[in-house]
């Protein structure tokens, strides 16, 4: 009988393992990946320590919140709301930027600004349509100044002349409003969700008759509000975005009392509530889609959206004569409120009473490559009277009077900088008298008689500043050069090779750009092609390779027929022929094919060969043109930078203690402190002998301003002045990190494409100039980056090389180029990378070659050269093929061109075989033709506004 087991209640049971606690992998599993504070670890132990341990936890919690806490107070306070040179500062207003994104911009900008302007206490500029209007809003914040700009009004001006449409203008000045504002208010018009693009057409999925509103699905609804965003105001989002934010608001603007025929219609047939109950589900749905929408633009962190109710029109005013004071209007509805919850103070619109108080209390701030360097700036202020700028034709000076910002105070000695104008030097910055500055009766009188006799804050030193020659004119008598950061010991450069480029030797001469391992290829050419017999190069060749032939230029330089005036037809043709060259490009890149009548060593003198691309040694000095001679060098950009951060930042640190000086009172020290104290403070006194506050308001006076320079200054407009730093106005190879717009690409089916030397306009950060500029990749592991014929496409990022002013980062870059249309098209965005002239961009072309006969590693090669000179001239050039294989040339072979090569393996009947030939690029300007003093045009090299 086979045995089984059967279940009974006998069966033995085992205890299970009893954890005392959990393992150390268990505790970091039910953390969670949170990390406890490591830098004050307390013992546990028994009796009152771990409650002792907890209490030190919580007052050094404590400790650091009001050391956050005393910080942002002290920035503030640095800011502006008190300074240290005028004793009756007046409060920084802030800046607040109206930019319309939909299709009425003019109107709708300005009844805004209106609108919540006549809500202030006080208000200046507003009387007179100032572009600014500077007002104070006492009931919403104690100090609750704010500065009123819009885009059309602001620094339209400057671009009206000078572009060909009202969006161009709209966009460039967008940016520049965009970079002095602490917050930018993004109107949109919520007339327009009536509209499906072309007409008024109610929005569909929409029915307001019987008070419902149902719509298919959610991307039908954000189909449908798409109209919204004009294409002027999309345009503009994408460069805003592209230069920097500042903080952000989207308002949504409704207009009461703006009804059509068709809404007046449904009212005969529906009950008021209906009607009503529709509107607000319709502004409820519109405000649903500006909430992704800012969220989408925006960020998270930045997607508030507001409303705000306009009131009906003049047409409608003898219709609200009925309304008493305490109605608040509320969509279409009035809601009629007790006198108890009214009273004086409150504003009759509540949305715009919930705008101001939003605008006056939210955290603001500029873009952050504005906020973030070490850079003083003033906005003019022309809503006190007059234009916040005067220019003196007899002494060429030009005064701006404003509020100095940013974190360091305004240097005299510096140069400063005026977009669109110029760049000039500073004479003397004057006290001025802020007309939002309130003061006690008698105060004014004791002030004038305090700062009557001068009211000079502090005067330039012409010793200290710096010169404002844009272009190195060394002088080597002298001694002098055109290098920044170089040591003495360090880098020692012959004068005739940086003057000519070239290097002698033992009385040899070679060709200009050839180094030692490119004089091995003279070892090819005969003795009786200008060679002795000790095969020493007397000059005869040097000189006619270095000679510039007219018939150098070819198809794959800058086509110079694009800049001149051409018909329709040329033009088109021209389009048509960049945009085959482009596409052959694409397909097979930097093959070169020489024609049959032309010597290949004559028509490409200036190429060589590299055995590695990667490791083969260029000298950056040798063979530069004739424009690297008047820009100036850096040994290291960033040890440069790093320098003048340093000693900026002692300045702000010297800056800020100064002023804590002047808030707190001291207490009495020691004899030995005291002594300490005063010689720390002869120091901060040396920092801080040349410089003004931020938060002054001052009246700059600017010397040696042109008459051509002030022609381009409207009466109205505004004026920005923006101190430079060290070494910023001298001219140098800038290289930036680029990549391409979504703009770029989606004209480019119908525009020309981007290549390399064409006409750019560069804003970068401050300044605007054009320039012919450069296109390669950025090599992070090579000292050589391969030049790009057209501008990479499809998002890549890449190099661009131009020669402009030293700008130090972090720096927005935007590019701009003239369109087929004759419209400014937005093409690429990025960021500063340095300014270095050594970097090497190196040309590639390639010579193609077809194996005619095949022995194992043997072939003989036809159609790469056309007669055996050519031949013997390359023959020290490495051989590649497609497949991967490396070869030399050994011998010709015949009359024709044809030659014999051995590859380091067995080569294809099908392969293809090439010499990679590299030649050095260099940017180029784009001279510019402007108005002198005499009235005559002259041509500059660059023009920096």
């Amino acid at each position: 009988m086979p045995h089984s087991h059967r279940s009974t209640s006998l069966k033995q049971s085992n205890k299970s393992h009893k954890q005392g606690k959990a393992s150390k992998r268990a505790i970091k599993g039910g953390q969670g990946g949170k990390i406890n504070r490591t830098s004050h670890k307390y013992k546990t132990g028994v009796g009152g320590a771990v409650s002792k341990a907890k209490a030190n936890r919580m007052h050094m919690a404590k400790q650091r919140r009001e050391a956050s806490k005393d910080k942002l107070w002290q920035q503030r306070r640095v800011q502006g709301r008190l300074n240290i040179r005028n004793a009756d500062s007046a409060i920084v207003p802030r800046i607040v930027g109206i930019i319309s994104l939909s299709d009425q911009e003019v109107e709708l900008e300005n009844v805004v600004k209106e609108f919540v302007v006549d809500a202030a206490d006080r208000k200046h500029g507003a009387e007179d349509g100032s572009s600014a209007v500077t007002t104070m809003f006492s009931k919403y914040k104690k100090e609750g100044h704010v500065t009123f700009l819009t885009n059309t009004t602001a620094f339209k001006s400057f671009y009206k002349d000078g572009y060909v449409n009202d969006e161009d203008a709209s966009v460039q000045a967008a940016l520049d409003l965009s970079r002095v504002c602490d917050t930018v208010v993004f109107l949109l018009d919520g007339r327009d969700a009536d509209k499906n693009g072309t007409g008024n057409v109610p929005i569909t999925g929409m029915n307001i008759g019987d008070g419902a509103s149902t719509t298919t699905s959610t991307t039908h609804v954000q189909q449908d509000f798409d109209h919204i965003i004009s294409s002027r105001g999309d345009r503009v989002l994408s460069a805003i975005k592209a230069q920097g934010l500042p903080t952000p608001l989207t308002l949504l603007v409704n207009f009461e009392g703006d009804t059509n025929e068709e809404t007046m219609s449904i009212a005969s047939s529906q009950s008021l509530k209906s009607i009503r109950r529709s509107v607000l589900k319709k502004k409820l749905e519109l405000k649903r889609y500006l909430s992704r929408f800012a969220a989408t633009e925006f960020g998270e962190g930045a997607c508030k959206v507001m409303e705000i109710d306009l009131p009906p029109n003049d047409n409608d005013e003898e219709d609200m004569k009925d309304v008493e004071i305490n109605a608040l209007i509320v969509g279409k509805s009035k809601k009629i409120l007790p006198d108890a919850l009214l009273n004086k103070g409150t504003d009759e619109y509540p949305t715009r009473a919930a705008f101001i108080r939003t605008i006056c209390t939210m955290s603001a701030t500029p873009p952050k490559w504005v906020s973030n360097m070490p850079r003083a700036y003033i906005l003019s202020n022309n809503n006190s009277g007059s234009s916040g700028h005067t220019y003196n034709q007899t002494t060429k000076e030009l005064m701006i009077t404003g509020f100095i910002r940013g974190k360091v105070p305004f240097d005299v000695n510096s140069l400063a900088h005026v977009p669109n104008v110029g760049t000039f030097g500073i004479k003397e910055i004057l006290k001025s008298e802020s007309p939002t500055l309130q003061r006690r009766k008698g105060r004014s009188e004791e002030s004038q008689m305090e700062g009557g006799d001068s009211n000079v804050l502090v005067a330039c030193d012409a010793t200290q500043r710096e010169p404002l020659d844009m272009f190195a004119n060394p002088d080597s008598l002298d001694g002098e050069q055109n290098l920044i950061g170089f040591d003495e010991d360090g880098h020692d450069y012959n004068d005739d090779n940086a003057a000519d480029g070239t290097k002698e030797d033992d009385g040899f001469a070679r060709p200009a750009g050839w180094n030692d391992y490119q004089s091995a290829w003279l070892d090819g050419i005969k003795d009786d092609d200008g060679f002795s017999d000790n095969g020493i190069d007397h000059g005869e060749l040097a000189a006619e390779l270095n000679k510039k032939k007219t018939s150098e230029i070819t198809g794959m330089d800058m086509d110079e027929e694009d800049d001149k005036f051409v018909s329709a037809e040329e033009k088109q043709a021209l389009i048509a022929q960049r945009k085959r060259d482009k596409k052959e490009d694409l397909e097979f890149p930097d093959e070169f094919q020489v024609d049959e009548t032309e010597n290949t060593r004559e028509r490409l003198p200036r190429y060589r060969s590299l055995k590695s691309f990667r490791k083969s040694y260029w000298d950056p000095k040798e063979n530069l043109p004739e424009t690297y001679a008047s820009i100036f060098h850096f040994g290291s950009f960033k040890a440069t930078q790093a320098d003048i951060n340093a000693d900026m930042k002692d300045v702000m640190q010297a800056a800020e203690r100064q002023f804590q000086d002047l808030v707190e009172k001291s207490k009495p020290k020691k004899d030995a402190d005291e002594s300490m104290g005063d010689a720390g403070d002869d120091l901060e006194e040396a920092l801080l002998d040349s410089c003004v506050a931020s938060g002054t308001y001052v009246t700059l006076v600017l010397e040696g301003v042109s008459s051509a320079a002030a022609a381009r200054i409207a009466p109205d407009a505004l004026l920005t002045v923006v101190g430079l730093l060290p070494h910023e106005n001298k001219v140098s190879v800038l290289h930036m990190g680029l990549s391409e717009t979504t703009q770029c690409d989606e004209h480019a089916a119908g525009d020309m494409p981007v290549k390399s030397k064409d006409v750019i306009t560069f804003r970068c950060g401050w300044r605007t100039w054009q320039a012919r500029s450069v296109f390669s990749q950025n090599n992070l592991n090579c000292d050589k980056h391969k030049f790009e014929r057209f501008m990479p496409t499809g998002g890549a990022f890449f190099a661009c090389s131009v020669l402009g002013p030293v700008t130090y980062t972090p720096c927005p870059v935007l590019a701009f180029r003239k369109a087929t249309a004759g419209n400014m098209q937005f093409i690429a965005l990025g960021s500063m990378i340095g300014a270095d002239a050594d970097r090497i961009v190196v040309k590639r072309i390639v010579l193609t070659g077809y194996p005619t006969r095949v022995h194992k590693r043997h072939a003989t090669v036809k159609y790469m050269f056309y007669n055996p000179d050519d031949v013997k001239w390359f023959k020290p050039a490495e051989l590649v093929t497609k497949h991967g294989l490396q070869g030399n040339i050994i011998d010709s072979v015949g009359d024709h061109g044809t030659m014999k090569c051995l590859f380091n393996a067995p080569i294809k009947q099908h392969d293809t075989v090439c010499i990679n030939l590299y030649k050095r690029i260099y940017p180029k300007y784009a001279p510019v033709k402007v108005m002198s003093e005499t009235g005559e045009k002259e041509e500059e090299r660059i023009l920096i506004l």
